[in-house]
């Protein structure tokens, strides 16, 4: 391929790719943009600030004193961050909470409040860290508000969601089209992606709106976000000629990792988010020997796909620091839209390479399987060679059921070419070929052996039909030589079997060939 079509086929894809990236994030700064002609939205729902402790060493006092809203379904909803937790109203225990050993650290806990007139009475929430965050009001209102909040990440998990099934889709037509095992590329980039999606929508905790357990987010969150570094890590081991066994090692690391965080949960030594330093030195490790390898792929021949990665690295290694800084220090969970950023922006690269590779690999395979048409075709003929017929006895030695081999010698060739010269030896081939063709075509296989010799491979076939093609090859040879100056005879042999071996069915037959052609040459001098 030229070197001026392969880059702007690539350019061309990354561009396609960026834009589309570019259309979700401009939609989505739409719908976070304020709409100045409709009404404020939650106008019933009340944020509680922490008051503070009441006395050195004790908790942390979360009060308020209900306005006269009118609340159809009354909640508290706290946001505890593994926090125990005391809820009091007038002094009296409505709910209390104790961490357990799944809990998910977004968790929103609903606790519903009575159903009376509330104008007045006091909401308190006690809790040994300011860590909660605290709202009262109708539930519909706070739904409403936490979708509102969770926005962001919902659209990234969506938008992550339908590139996984995309990418798949196309590792699918692609290994279709061209049927190689390095197409597991695309296959890892889909996982990868799917994988993200499951992180997001999983760690963001909206999803407990549909009721789904919070055990089970948590541990999703956890292990999908442990898994993603693999699934990367084998995306460039699939890429690569040799393997690089500084890859080999941090992906076993990994897997080491999964093992270790599972089984600490298991003895209930370490809750999985725990062990997420762990995971994050991991990650740290796996950037930078990654950012290595694509630094030496710049003097390879994956030069052009070495300098798209690393620009989305580029972005990746800053939102993920953004993404730390805000996990350990800053505190505002927006961790999940720093990653998505990072991970989005590299995703694009890491598709643009892919899809550009896929379209190597199939001009690749388009080509060998030209060249391998080519060797397994007679170029004068047109009929299957003698390779492909030594390949077919290679990969299938027997044939089938009732079977059939016929094998085919053109007489006086050497006359031919000796009177008439050898193009019209060439000639008597052809016209041979298609007779052949012409007959046996729609039965089975026809091979050129080499020279004036054919062989015919037939299955499920009965005698009955075998001397009936027989005779209509006979029918063609008598209809062409009526327009010929040399005329066309052709020694024919076959053998019949059941299940039987090619090459002994075809030594049959080429027996009997010989046989008949001498019996023809007998005819011939005694005429």
């Amino acid at each position: 391929m030229p070197k001026i079509r392969h880059d702007s086929f690539l350019i061309s894809c990354f561009l396609g790719i960026l834009a589309l990236a570019g259309f979700f994030v401009v939609a989505f700064l739409a719908l976070r943009s304020p709409l100045s002609c409709q009404p404020k939205l939650h106008q019933q729902l009340i944020q509680i600030e922490p008051a503070g402790p009441t006395e050195d060493g004790a908790d942390i006092i979360y009060q308020k004193i209900l306005p006269d809203y009118r609340w159809s379904q009354p909640v508290c909803a706290v946001t505890a961050k593994r926090t125990p937790y005391f809820v009091y109203l007038d002094g009296m225990l409505l709910h209390e909470y104790t961490p357990g050993p799944f809990d998910h650290g977004g968790m929103i806990h609903w606790i519903p409040l009575p159903e009376t007139e509330l104008a007045g009475h006091t909401l308190t929430v006690s809790a040994p860290s300011g860590e909660l965050t605290v709202l009262a009001g109708d539930y519909g209102d706070l739904t409403l508000y936490y979708l509102n909040v969770n926005a962001a990440a919902l659209i990234f998990s969506g938008l992550f969601l339908l590139l996984g099934i995309l990418i798949g889709l196309l590792s699918m037509g692609a290994r279709t089209a061209i049927g190689v095992k390095r197409l597991q590329t695309l296959r890892y980039l889909s996982g990868l992606v799917l994988l993200v999606s499951l992180w997001i929508s999983m760690d963001s905790a909206v999803l407990q709106m549909v009721h789904i357990s919070g055990a089970i987010m948590y541990v999703l969150a956890m292990y999908a976000f442990m898994t993603m570094p693999i699934f990367m890590i084998q995306f460039y081991r699939s890429m690569m000629d040799q393997d690089s066994r500084l890859l080999r090692l941090i992906y076993r690391l990994h897997l080491l990792n999964l093992c270790i965080c599972g089984l600490l949960q298991i003895l209930g030594v370490a809750q999985l988010h725990q062990m997420l330093p762990l995971t994050h030195v991991l990650m740290i490790v796996t950037l930078l020997s990654l950012l290595r390898l694509l630094v030496t792929w710049l003097h390879s021949a994956f030069y052009r796909q070495a300098r798209l990665m690393l620009s989305g690295f580029g972005a990746l290694g800053f939102c993920c620091a953004m993404g730390f800084l805000d996990y350990y220090l800053w505190g505002k969970r927006s961790y999940l839209i720093y990653f998505s950023i990072g991970i989005l922006l590299l995703v694009v690269s890491l598709l643009a390479v892919s899809i550009d590779y896929v379209y190597q690999e199939m001009i690749k395979s388009s080509q060998m399987s030209y060249y391998q048409k080519m060797a397994n075709t007679d170029l004068m003929t047109r009929l299957d060679s003698r390779t492909a017929f030594e390949e077919r006895v290679r990969l299938s030695p027997i044939l089938k059921g009732l079977c059939a081999c016929i094998v085919v010698d053109i007489n006086n060739l050497k006359q031919a070419n000796d009177t008439m010269g050898h193009s019209a030896g060439d000639e008597l081939i052809c016209t041979a070929a298609e007779c052949i063709l012409s007959v046996f075509n729609s039965l089975g296989c026809c091979y050129r052996m080499g020279g004036d010799e054919f062989a015919v491979l037939l299955q499920n076939i009965t005698e009955s039909q075998v001397s009936r093609a027989l005779s209509e090859l006979e029918l063609c040879i008598s209809r062409r030589n009526l327009t010929r100056s040399f005329p066309l005879s052709l020694a024919v042999g076959h053998a019949m079997g059941q299940d039987a071996s090619i090459e002994q069915m075809f030594r049959e037959a080429d027996a009997k060939m010989y046989q008949n052609k001498s019996e023809m040459k007998c005819r011939a001098i005694e005429l």
